[in-house]
């Protein structure tokens, strides 16, 4: 045992505030681009309405159970974190695994919770908060990383501004 680790004791390595808000920005947004590019269902229209401002077209959950709509391979399902949301989820899975369709119930879940709300229609505000959370870190940690070494006072380190000068008589060494 080195002198070092008899002195100082173990401790675990604790994960930045700022790098939390960035992993959960990008996992955001990974979700909603998986959701841009697949066929959603949601509970009613104020979760349709809630969707369209984030460029996601979606479909309810009664026109999903309907047996006449053309499915695609994938579908997620993204009901609300409630009693009611799992059991339409339920339902509709077991509706849509007979047509043959691959169903993601996790990704809305996930998001959701990540979101800390319940409701679809409600999720506006966070997800809004958590990517410009994201954002401004992550502009921080550029920011930062750009400045790395650099002498942001306009002061030298050394004086004569940078030249090694003689001490008893001033002239370049």
């Amino acid at each position: 045992m080195d002198l070092f680790n008899a002195v100082m004791p173990a401790f675990p390595v604790i994960e930045l505030r700022h790098e939390k808000d960035v992993e959960k920005r990008k996992a955001i947004e990974s979700i909603l681009s998986e959701m841009r590019n697949s066929y959603v269902v949601v509970e009613g229209r104020h979760d349709i309405a809630a969707l369209e401002q984030l460029r996601i077209r979606a479909n309810t959950y009664e026109k999903a159970m309907r047996s006449g709509l053309p499915l695609p391979e994938h579908v997620i399902l993204f009901m609300d974190d409630d009693r009611r949301g799992a059991e339409k989820a339920e339902r509709l899975g077991a509706h849509l695994a007979g047509n043959g369709a691959s169903i993601d119930e996790r990704s809305g879940t996930r998001l959701l919770r990540m979101l800390n709300t319940v409701h679809v229609q409600d999720m506006l505000q966070p997800i809004s908060q958590a990517l410009e959370i994201g954002e401004k870190t992550r502009e921080k940690t550029r920011k930062i990383g750009e400045l790395n070494g650099k002498n942001i006072f306009g002061h030298s380190k050394v004086h004569g501004g940078g030249k090694v000068l003689h001490k008893w008589h001033g002239r370049q060494a």
